[in-house]
């Protein structure tokens, strides 16, 4: 056994990452084995259900995690370019099982090593997210008919009671959806000083609050619309191609469906014709809506590299601090989370480029370069 704590900050890096490797080789090869074992349906005759719940069971794992290795190795059957880019280390197990979906249920035509080629190096999420625009690509059914398949999939289920407490899960086509949360959350209002509730907390107070205030004849609308933040590209938007519109959170709309939604008061449409009447100089110090909304369309959310945080729960950062001189312009004005935009003035950290091709130099060497979401994704 090696005694961790004589290891230098270098060999416990390179021993964390070769070991994450070989997990991931591990992984891969019982998906295979889990697979050809529901192939011959090893499980039948004891009681389970499935080959994942006769897995959980004989391991004394989570059924999520079995049902885990199931979807990977059926993923291997269905790819095994797939199962070859895991093993060689150019994909990890955990993006190999996002991409699920697409490699057991591909396009008519479409070609699942372009897919591959496209998420070598990407985490789970950007995986996901390429595949999924891979899908739109390739799509061989209409607007009207994804979107009537996708309605067709609404559920709410509700399990049984463990412990006082019920597991509801929903199931809404993206932008109902995000109206459900925008909604729940308006009601629960913003958080005060001292709330202690997580966001998870907050949404649910709010759904338990619009029930009952339906329940007592208080829900006669009227109220306020919490607002839904789509950017989507003229060319789209005017019907020219159907690139689909992003919301505030990152979600995919599709194009027809926002421009359906444009007719309606809860959308803002957001211009960039030109950044002019965005830059406010040394007149302002904190960004103004309008320069909100715009630094939602160019950046997305969080400019960190591999971060996911949406564009609402970021801060407005001045790349030359305000302090120092900065302007608060467009070109000068970034997003990030709360914590990397505490990590990006740490001591030590260094700036280079500007907005449109940003580069940080973090304080242990490594650089990472920040593009826009709206750049990394062309």
């Amino acid at each position: 056994m090696v005694n961790v704590h004589s290891l230098s900050r270098e060999s416990l890096a390179l021993g964390a990452l070769g070991l994450q490797q070989h997990l991931d080789r591990v992984r891969a090869l019982h998906a295979v084995v889990v697979a050809e074992a529901d192939r011959q349906r090893v499980w039948e005759g004891s009681g389970a259900r499935n080959m994942a719940d006769w897995l959980a069971g004989r391991t004394n794992t989570s059924y999520g995690d079995a049902a885990s290795r199931v979807r990977l190795g059926e993923a291997f059957n269905a790819s095994p370019e797939l199962k070859d880019a895991v093993n060689n280390g150019d994909i990890s197990a955990a993006s190999a099982e996002s991409l699920f979906d697409a490699v057991t249920n591909p396009p008519d035509g479409a070609d699942v090593s372009a897919l591959l080629d496209a998420v070598k190096g990407a985490g789970p999420r950007d995986a996901k997210d390429a595949a999924e625009k891979w899908r739109d690509t390739h799509r061989n059914e209409t607007p009207e008919q994804f979107e009537e398949r996708c309605h067709q999939q609404r559920a709410v289920r509700s399990g049984r009671p463990l412990d006082g407490m019920v597991t509801t899960t929903v199931v809404l086509p993206v932008l109902a959806n995000r109206q459900f949360l925008n909604s729940i959350s308006h009601v629960a209002g913003k958080p005060s000083e001292g709330d202690s509730r997580t966001t998870e907390q907050r949404l649910a107070d709010g759904l338990v609050m619009l029930c009952d205030a339906y329940a007592k004849g208080q829900v006669v609308g009227g109220r306020e619309k919490p607002t839904i933040l789509i950017t989507i590209n003229a060319e789209s938007f005017a019907g020219r191609s159907d690139e689909p519109g992003i919301t505030s959170h990152g979600e995919r709309i599709p194009a027809h469906v926002v421009r359906h939604m444009a007719e309606h008061a809860n959308l803002q449409r957001v211009l960039l014709a030109g950044s002019h009447v965005l830059n406010l100089g040394r007149e302002v110090r904190y960004a103004t809506d309008a320069q909100y909304k715009a630094l939602l369309a160019r950046d997305g959310g969080c400019r960190w590299t591999g971060c996911h945080i949406p564009a609402p729960w970021c801060d407005a950062d001045h790349l030359i601090p305000w302090e120092n001189g900065g302007a608060t312009d467009l070109d000068n004005l970034v997003l990030w989370c709360r914590h990397h935009h505490t990590e990006k003035h740490r001591p030590g950290v260094t700036i280079h480029g500007d907005v449109h091709d940003l580069r940080l130099q973090l304080i242990d060497g490594t650089t990472i370069h920040t593009r826009p979401r709206t750049q990394a994704a062309a």
